[in-house]
């Protein structure tokens, strides 16, 4: 058990948000979504289900639908996603038996992500970056994957853009993204094309992603 949620639960916030607002999307009773505790910088503690979360606004705003003991109605939370300190998941087994129901990703789904995504980078870079995914060809224990490594790309290229050295390079060297099934692991930058190759079973996101953000930054 431990090694399942240390392979399932290490996800770093933002991961989680996304995750759990696509979820509570596509749940027909927003009673039964998984139940969490987000701790607060303040050290305040805010009980309920993540039904939503807005990443075009700066502060990225999370959307926390809560029930309280002495309150029976349902109360909606909107928080800052940087104010939250640490989430404790109040049934583990539970979140994690729930989104594992949604382990197959259709084809659909990932082409409106990668639409997401796409105008995400847009706001961060101020410029539009093409994400060029074989989505039709995709096999389907792959799809999963290619899902989360693209869900990385905006707070990797927030993370990249930290700087004027960073945002010009960016600007300068990257007009397309594609993302590669490979038996390897490595970025390529070729004619303002970046290359990402990953393998389809990585087991730990927040690694892959600092995997894939150092060899961005290795080829610019």
């Amino acid at each position: 058990m431990i090694e399942s949620y240390k392979k399932n639960l290490f996800i770093e916030f933002s991961g989680w948000f996304i995750k759990l607002a696509d979820y509570a999307e596509r749940a027909e009773d927003k009673f039964k979504l998984p139940k969490l505790e987000l701790i607060l910088h303040t050290g305040n503690i805010i009980r309920g289900s993540i039904i939503g979360y807005d990443r075009s606004r700066q502060e990225k705003m999370l959307m926390v639908l809560t029930i309280s003991d002495s309150n029976p109605k349902s109360e909606i939370t909107l928080i800052p996603g940087a104010q939250i300190a640490a989430i404790t998941f109040l049934d583990a087994n539970k979140t994690l038996m729930v989104l594992e129901d949604r382990s197959i990703v259709s084809t659909l789904e990932l082409k409106r992500t990668n639409k997401q995504i796409e105008e995400d980078l847009e706001k961060i870079t101020e410029n539009k970056i093409h994400v060029l995914l074989d989505t039709d060809h995709y096999p389907e224990n792959q799809r999963k994957y290619i899902l989360e490594t693209i869900k990385m790309l905006p707070s990797i290229f927030e993370s990249l853009m930290d700087d004027e050295l960073g945002k010009k390079a960016i600007d300068e060297n990257i007009k397309n993204i594609k993302i590669l099934i490979s038996q390897n692991n490595k970025t390529i930058l070729d004619d303002k094309e970046l290359q990402i190759e990953i393998t389809p079973d990585y087991k730990f996101p927040e690694k892959e992603k600092q995997r894939i953000k150092k060899e961005i930054e290795s080829v610019l």
